[in-house]
């Protein structure tokens, strides 16, 4: 089996506070995985350090079979990213952020963002400091989406949004996989979210994964 996502051995402590210990994971290719576990169970920290925010004290880290540390740089291409907290500059816009990122990422798809933004019914010229919670996370996600990555990292996402707008965030995830070319990694502390969309379960407590669900097809 290949795997998007492939760590092994994954230690990281802040200090006297061992926040993980000894992680392996291995993510599917074209799969929807789910990590899952409370505020303070480690996923952010074991998200942040496969994307070399923070780097581990042991272990190693593969990206699409590469080194997430080594090869960061390359990797930004294929990964779209949504972290709990998303930060743009505060006068910034939606219609500011086409101008930035296309400039970022060599396949940045402008059609293919301004298709999420009338998605998520976001405005073009409203300014990032008024954005609800909400809205900032939808437009994290057309963001993360419009460069066409193979690779979906995505962090709390769901927390935030209203009910009908998370479901067609679900639903969009399983339509980003469909053509069996795209993998997604989730993390969140909301079960009954995961349940209805991941292929793949696994639970993160206190720095360690405990056990792990497939869906039986």
């Amino acid at each position: 089996m290949e795997y998007c996502v492939l760590g092994k051995n994954i230690d990281k402590s802040y200090g006297a506070k061992k926040v993980l210990d000894h992680v392996d994971i291995h993510v599917p290719m074209n799969s929807i995985y789910g990590l899952i576990g409370p505020n303070g169970a480690g996923k952010s920290t074991l998200i942040k350090t496969m994307l070399d925010f923070s780097y581990p004290d042991a272990g190693s880290i593969t990206l699409l079979g590469k080194d997430s540390h080594q090869e960061a740089v390359c990797l930004k291409e294929d990964i779209g990213i949504v972290l709990d907290t998303i930060s743009l500059p505060r006068l910034c816009t939606a219609k500011d952020c086409n101008r930035i990122f296309r400039n970022l990422y060599a396949n940045w798809d402008e059609a293919l963002y301004a298709s999420y933004l009338e998605r998520f019914q976001l405005p073009d010229h409203k300014m990032w400091k008024t954005f609800s919670l909400g809205m900032q996370k939808k437009l994290g996600i057309a963001i993360a989406l419009s460069h066409h990555p193979k690779l979906l990292i995505l962090d709390e996402v769901t927390a935030g949004l209203d009910p009908i707008v998370r479901d067609d965030f679900l639903n969009l995830l399983q339509e980003f996989v469909s053509d069996g070319a795209h993998s997604v990694l989730i993390s969140s502390h909301i079960l009954s979210d995961l349940e209805k969309i991941c292929d793949y379960i696994t639970f993160l407590h206190k720095g360690q994964l405990c056990s792990a669900w497939k869906r039986n097809n």
